[in-house]
């Protein structure tokens, strides 16, 4: 058991170090990123909110972000309701044309994608962006949903509609609020997994920058604490992000229990 901690310790160590250093150092008071630490200041986070381009570069993430978090929640919304009415067999070829994005390498999907805008005569930009992200994030959606449909009870649609709901009722008001909360958070993690992307961004950007476009192009000029500073921030962000994911789901499943209780 002590061998087993001891292990355990050891992975977490060896995985929090790296991040651990970037934030210390985002606070180090002189451009040198060595030991011995030459003490804490917040220059580096001023220069952060004071620089425009490194602005506009977050704005433009955030935007693609939300985009892709939107674009990602209607199609998962569409998804799911095919994967509830479909045969076994289409399920299977729904399940294979979702996964089939998750094994394939971010490099290949990044030259498939800029030969496909180049064929079609597509300029690369923003919406270019967001397309590849919503093909980087929507089968993570389709995979989460398919675990929490498994567990969906056609009688309830059934039932509803014997009492005289359309279809268009018993979707908003029996399938929606059943699925919501399992599409909200994973919507939630697209949008924190389209933040930090940088290898299907490189592709499809053209002149476009985002955060993570920006700090790339930082790092091949000279690496200074301003780069951790922005690190940490972003990381921050991607943290409150999957949190409230987390909160989404959590303050879910205590209705729903309040729910039985007050059966």
């Amino acid at each position: 058991m002590i061998l087993l901690r001891i292990v355990v310790f050891a992975t977490l160590a060896f995985l929090l170090a790296p991040l651990l250093i970037i934030v210390l150092f985002s606070f180090n008071a002189t451009p040198s990123l060595s030991f011995p630490f030459a003490g804490f200041s917040l220059r580096w986070y001023a220069q952060v909110f004071s620089d425009v381009q490194l602005g506009s570069a977050l704005i433009k993430s955030m935007w693609i972000a939300l985009w892709t978090a939107v674009v990602t929640l209607i199609l998962g919304t569409g998804a799911s309701l095919a994967w509830l009415r479909l045969k076994r067999r289409g399920r299977a070829v729904l399940e294979l044309l979702a996964i089939t994005p998750i094994a394939l390498p971010g490099l290949f999907l990044g030259v498939a994608l800029l030969v496909m805008f180049a064929e079609l005569g597509i300029t690369l930009s923003a919406v270019t962006i967001v397309i590849a992200h919503v093909l980087l994030t929507l089968p993570i959606l389709v995979v989460a949903m398919k675990a929490r449909l498994a567990l969906f009870d056609p009688s309830l649609e059934e039932a509803a509609r014997d009492l005289g709901a359309t279809q268009s009722q018993t979707f908003a008001r029996v399938t929606l609020p059943l699925i919501a909360p399992t599409l909200i958070s994973c919507s939630i993690l697209a949008l924190a997994i389209s933040f930090d992307e940088f290898v299907l961004t490189s592709f499809v950007s053209g002149t476009e920058t985002t955060l993570p476009m920006y700090i790339w192009s930082m790092m091949r000029r000279t690496v200074t604490p301003l780069i951790n500073a922005i690190s940490t921030l972003a990381l921050l962000f991607s943290i409150l992000i999957l949190l409230g994911a987390w909160l989404v789901g959590r303050l879910r499943r205590t209705a729903a229990i309040t729910d039985r209780a007050d059966s």
